[in-house]
């Protein structure tokens, strides 16, 4: 079978990190490739890159094209990074009667949808890619509580086509970018015991909109400075901050703050980076919020290079150190626990942790074999009976 992942290029060497949506084709790439016999391909919608060589992925392991020079070949069709027009999939249809396309669904569409109108600009153009004639829709798991009932119904699909899929993750890139920083004599991302004064915070929340927004986590770090004063930690950096303070409101709500007020203030807004690079300089312990959107690829890559993680990610709330939803006592509580009793506990929070790493490695047997089941089941329905009910605690099907 021959397999493609729409994405939608830029630039030439455009960053893996500047968004989660290469990573999410490429993870799926090499899931995919686990399955016997398969041609798996990234095609690029763009046209905006000539030479397709200039990526940031080895292109013999992720093979890349142009989505038009393979337009007649792929007899299944995941669009992921870019959506078609449903004039290009009535085409591909009369090329070849038997293709699937599957529109695989990554982001927080509800959401973006609902910013687009409530607070985008009233006159800018763009039609919403409703009418599209693809075959299934597959979203991942962190979006079904806000999006499963909105795909079904702004698609028109019966329940049987919309379809929760296990989420994917692999260490490929995180682990290329260690061996890079370590080969220059750079940093690395590697967690290493120090005197609780001494550590220092990282929130990595991407502040684009309401779902991962870094408000909660700093109000967690000023619970515990007003509970414990300048020892309790040496700095908390705000990655992708420095426009949060472009903001008078929000500057406004930081003068209230005790970490603010004080001399030498610990809190510090920066740019946005890629997280091994974050780790690897300015980061001790990772605190994290979000709302409706329970797995992040920068939690996993977190605990991946053995790094405290707090956070209210419900779907690995067996992993790090949890908290419940917005309760930011909890989140004061936890952050206590991952900055003065974490050190003593290393081994048993990597072995913790590892295991639930392992149920969304892209080489996992039980997901690659729900995946080929899935595939399947578009050509011949009922081969395989799936639940399709996502259980969290296996990422697989109950």
């Amino acid at each position: 079978m021959k397999i493609g992942i729409t994405i939608g290029l830029t630039t030439e060497n455009e960053s893996l990190w500047i968004n989660g949506i290469k990573l999410n084709a490429l993870y799926l790439s090499k899931m995919l490739q686990q399955i016997e016999g398969n041609d798996v391909w990234i095609l690029d919608t763009s046209n905006k890159v000539k030479d397709l060589t200039k990526v940031q992925w080895d292109v013999n392991q992720f093979p890349i094209h142009k989505f038009t020079d393979k337009l007649r070949e792929v007899d299944l069709l995941f669009t992921l990074g870019t959506s078609l027009p449903t004039s290009y999939i009535s085409v591909m249809k009369k090329f070849n009667p038997e293709i699937k396309i599957i529109k695989y669904q990554c982001g927080n569409n509800y959401v973006v949808d609902m910013e687009r109108v409530l607070f985008g600009d009233a006159e800018a153009k763009g039609i919403p890619a409703w009418d599209t004639g693809h075959d299934e829709t597959w979203l991942i798991p962190q979006q079904e509580y806000q999006n499963l009932e909105y795909f079904k119904h702004i698609y028109r699909q019966e329940d049987s086509a919309v379809k929760v899929v296990p989420f994917i993750w692999d260490p490929v890139f995180i682990d290329r970018n260690y061996k890079l920083l370590e080969s220059i004599g750079k940093n690395v991302p590697k967690y290493k015991p120090k005197p609780a004064a001494e550590k220092k915070i990282a929130v990595m929340e991407p502040n684009l909109n309401v779902v991962k927004y870094a408000l909660i986590p700093i109000l967690i770090a000023e619970g515990l400075f007003r509970k414990k004063g300048i020892d309790a930690f040496k700095q908390i950096w705000i990655a992708s901050g420095k426009k949060l303070l472009k903001h008078n409101y929000f500057k406004g709500m930081l003068k209230f703050l005790d970490m603010v007020s004080t001399k030498n203030p610990p809190i510090k807004f920066v740019s946005r980076y890629p997280v091994t690079t974050m780790l690897a300089e300015e980061t001790d312990v990772v605190l994290s919020h979000q709302w409706a959107n329970p797995l992040n690829y920068s939690y996993l890559d977190a605990i991946h290079f053995g790094y405290p993680l707090v956070h209210n990610a419900e779907m690995i709330k067996d992993a790090g150190y949890y908290y419940r939803d917005f309760n930011i006592t909890e989140g004061v509580e936890q952050l206590d626990i991952a900055i003065n009793e974490h050190d003593n506990n290393i081994e048993e929070y990597r072995e913790r942790n590892q295991k639930v790493l392992d149920r969304y490695m892209s080489t996992s047997p039980e997901l690659v074999d729900t995946y080929r089941k899935l595939i399947e089941n578009l050509w011949e329905p009922e081969k395989h009976k799936l639940s399709y009910k996502y259980d969290w605690k296996t990422n697989l099907y109950k």
